[in-house]
């Protein structure tokens, strides 16, 4: 009987990968022994397994959190990274491989700036009317700030491709980051009547008691990007979170054995709104792979509303107070880009031990973060593209017309961009100059 259980447990473990991200993974991989591992001996049994490509990414996504740097383990437990991980949606079955050159360019309706959709051909919907072709179908949008340029450009693909369906009344609103104000919004629709709610929430728990009244009143509500607080939500239409915060711990682990065969050195964390998705499935991934070494130390951890200028402060302020910083870890464009300029002003940028430069990573695919990965300012950054509008408007019209569709609408991981290409644990990264027109807040 006790052989029969160790038996099952191993058995169990080496399936893990496979039933939570949705795609096979080669080698025999030993969940067990994995836990016991930390800093080189983990390195080396990962490289032992040999992953190429999308199931190296799918093994690092999924990796346990460790216990070896008590630091990062007591953070992912005190934020309970755990509990958003455990109901983020998990793709069922294989999703299908995006490539770099796919989608579809565009001008944006609201932006005028040039884009590139890389998920048009990801579920379909035909140029015309929709359902009933004599049917005026009304549907809402609301989403924060049109002064953020990712905001704005996720804004623009809805519009894109509403007004590719002669039959359809797009309103789209901005609560200004404002979760009153977007509540408001929310019932007003219901009041009216429309067709279907698009939402993209600052916050979860907020937006979890309008949904739910629109739902009640029949009206199919689809969620953008982020989570809100309804669980019973029509569908959910969710990028790749979950690799953005893997691909930025990855990167470091390669980056530092590149530099001193160690992986050692300080951490700053400069993140997004606290209880937001998009920080707690970040930070939650890019903790649980730094937990496998001890030598990296977290000398800070600030959040701000995705502002510049509130970033910028937050690091001078740890420039300041820290005479040396390896790394700064960014869970937005923002963040990532208010870091450069705090950096830039003191005159830092070198002032590592051994004159090293100091490692920014940072998460989405703004323009200016690739101009400042090509000017040796940012290491890497982990796209994640705005451009979600567009894919969740075909998904509420699909509903809107009748047509069944799932509840959790996943899009392809996308790769990590780094100033040449490189190869990182088996995973080819893009250059910038290949994902220069995928960029978003693109100014001619």
């Amino acid at each position: 009987m006790l052989l029969l259980k160790v038996r099952l447990q191993i058995a169990i473990s080496t399936i893990f990968l496979v039933v939570c991200s949705g795609s096979s993974v080669a080698g025999n991989i030993n969940w067990q022994k994995i836990k016991t591992l930390q800093d080189m001996a983990f390195v080396e049994y990962v490289e032992s397994l040999d992953l190429k490509g999308q199931a190296a990414l799918d093994f690092w996504k999924n990796i346990p959190v460790s216990k070896a740097n008590q630091q990062a383990y007591r953070i992912f437990r005190k934020e309970a990274f755990a509990i958003y991980m455990n109901k983020y949606p998990r793709p069922k079955g294989n999703i299908p491989e995006f490539k770099v050159g796919m989608g579809t360019d565009i001008t944006g309706p609201m932006s005028k700036q040039k884009l590139k959709l890389p998920f048009t051909n990801y579920y379909p919907l035909e140029e015309g009317p929709i359902g009933d072709p004599q049917k005026i179908y009304r549907i809402g949008y609301t989403i924060h700030g049109f002064t953020h340029p990712w905001l704005l450009n996720n804004a623009d693909s809805a519009m894109w491709e509403a007004s590719r369906h002669s039959n359809v009344r797009l309103t789209i609103l901005d609560p200004e980051f404002d979760n009153h104000k977007q509540v408001q919004q929310i019932d007003a629709w219901v009041a009216d009547g429309l067709d279907g709610i698009m939402i993209w929430p600052m916050q979860e728990a907020p937006t979890g008691p309008p949904v739910q009244r629109a739902i009640a009143a029949g009206i199919p509500c689809v969620s953008i990007d982020r989570m809100v607080g309804a669980n019973k939500i029509n569908a959910r239409v969710t990028g790749n979170f979950p690799a953005n915060g893997t691909q930025q711990g990855m990167y470091l682990v390669h980056k530092l054995l590149q530099e001193n065969k160690q992986v050692k050195g300080t951490v700053l964390m400069i993140r997004k709104p606290l209880g937001s998705t998009a920080d707690a499935m970040r930070t939650g991934h890019f903790l649980k792979v730094i937990s496998y070494f001890p030598g990296l130390e977290i000398v800070g951890s600030f959040h701000n509303s995705s502002n510049r200028q509130d970033s910028f402060q937050q690091v001078s302020d740890a420039l300041n107070k820290h005479s040396e910083l390896d790394v700064i870890f960014c869970t937005g464009a923002e963040q990532g880009m208010g870091a450069v300029q705090a950096i830039d002003a003191a005159k830092r940028w070198d002032s590592r031990a051994g004159h090293k430069r100091i490692i920014v990573l940072s998460n989405d695919d703004l323009f200016e973060s690739l101009d400042a990965i090509g000017k040796g300012k940012m290491a890497m950054t982990a796209p994640y593209t705005p451009l979600l509008g567009a894919l969740g408007v075909r998904i509420l019209l699909k509903m809107v017309a009748g047509e069944k569709v799932p509840q959790d609408v996943i899009t392809p991981d996308l790769p990590m961009v780094t100033k040449i290409s490189e190869t990182v644990f088996g995973i080819e990264t893009v250059s910038i100059d290949k994902w220069m027109p995928y960029t978003y807040g693109r100014q001619e």
